[in-house]
């Protein structure tokens, strides 16, 4: 254990840290009302059950319907097109929500690899530390300032180590629902104006460099697809499941994605100055379904400069993914390095707790004012008891 963690272990009272540290383990068992069990357990899964297994039927009918219609393409395991030097990044995000306001977390990392080895030290990216008390999309913005920093430090490694292509962990376009609303807070709207230069700057510097990137899409909700076959009520990946099989990919639709969000990024291109006829080759995103392990297929989206060289990508991807999993291996090496848990956001509050208590013991705070750190859901550990006030300051309250 660390100098720190220890110290960090001594200082906290017995009775705090063990309501502290159940935090580290699952939640306790609750008991429902026989009648609520049944409604919720005993039918609801009936219900639940049956719905799927009409909702199997809508997929395998439409499957018949398309039949042909979706152009799928094989795909070989390729040891030399592995081994391209390639830049792979990811972003991770796990706050804490306080009672009093709630406290961001969230890092990403790029990483250079060639085939199955990292090649350098990988770039790191912490968010800035703040506090946010005013913030109603916490989570929204906290995923948003993730984007941001993954972009940045994608840009930075792709300027680095000049790769022969760019994977990133994730969608290459922000997510509509990070979108501001009408009541958005300043700072929100700030945040998604600059993540959206380092996004329109990332993939125009890529462009300019002749540098494919794509986009691997782990969760998918969209259905493009099935909403073009009249089906709206399944998802793409429902379908994909039962067209593609181990190593196959399909052909992009004739058309690129639309929406809101790509006409913001095109906006906003304009506004930097980029010519217009270079705007729509980076910006006219074409989505790419395959399989590359057990699993359900993932989504590729690649901009239109680089669909030429879609077959060489899918090849990259296949051929560099494990089988259980089907991530490629520099995805799945920044998404390890990157990911940001439960238990580290934990650590993280513990030592927020600790260097607070220190300034209580200096006279920098008042013992009551450590309620601020009261969890929203923390209630058992509100900071009144006067048994470990009293051990902690050796019989004085702080002034």
């Amino acid at each position: 254990m660390s100098r720190e963690r220890r110290r960090t272990s001594e200082i906290i009272p017995h009775a705090f840290r063990e309501a502290y540290f159940s935090l580290f383990s699952g939640p306790e068992p609750e008991t429902l009302h026989a009648d609520l069990y049944r409604m919720l357990i005993d039918e609801g899964t009936d219900v639940i059950v049956q719905q799927l297994k009409e909702y199997n039927h809508r997929r395998k009918r439409l499957l018949r319907e398309i039949r042909g219609k979706i152009e799928v393409r094989s795909l070989k395991r390729c040891e030399e097109a592995a081994k391209l030097r390639v830049v792979a990044s990811d972003a991770g995000n796990n706050g804490v929500d306080l009672r009093s306001a709630f406290i961001p977390l969230y890092a990403s990392t790029a990483l250079v690899a060639e085939g199955w080895r990292i090649m350098d030290e990988p770039i790191f990216r912490a968010g800035m530390p703040d506090v946010w008390a005013d913030e109603f999309r916490t989570e929204q913005r906290e995923s948003l300032l993730a984007f941001k920093i993954q972009c940045d430090v994608t840009e930075e490694a792709v300027e680095r180590w000049e790769p022969k292509a760019v994977l990133m962990d994730g969608s290459l376009l922000i997510n509509f629902w990070l979108s501001p609303l009408p009541d958005s807070t300043e700072d929100y709207i700030n945040d998604f104006r600059e993540a959206l230069i380092s996004s329109v700057g990332l993939l125009h510097y890529c462009y300019e460099r002749d540098i494919p990137i794509v986009g691997f899409v782990k969760r998918t909700r969209i259905n493009r697809i099935c909403r073009k076959f009249r089906v709206p009520k399944l998802r793409d990946t429902a379908l994909m499941d039962l067209i593609l099989r181990l190593g196959e990919y399909t052909l992009p639709e004739d058309e690129p994605m639309k929406g809101r969000i790509v006409e913001r990024y095109r906006r906003k291109a304009e506004e930097l100055g980029i010519p217009s006829r270079d705007v729509a080759e980076f910006t006219s995103i074409y989505s790419s379904y395959i399989r590359t392990g057990l699993t359900t297929p993932f989504r590729l989206e690649i901009p239109r400069y680089c669909l030429d060289r879609l077959e060489d990508l899918c090849g990259l991807v296949f051929t560099t993914s494990e089988e259980e999993r089907g991530i490629p291996f520099s995805i799945g090496e920044a998404d390890r390095l990157t990911k940001v848990t439960t238990s580290i956001s934990n650590i993280r509050t513990l030592m927020i707790y600790s260097k607070s208590l220190d300034l209580v013991r200096k006279g920098e705070m008042r013992m009551q004012d450590l309620n601020l750190l009261a969890l929203q859901h923390g209630e058992p550990w509100t900071l009144t008891d006067r048994d470990y006030i009293s051990g902690l300051l050796g019989g004085e309250q702080g002034g």
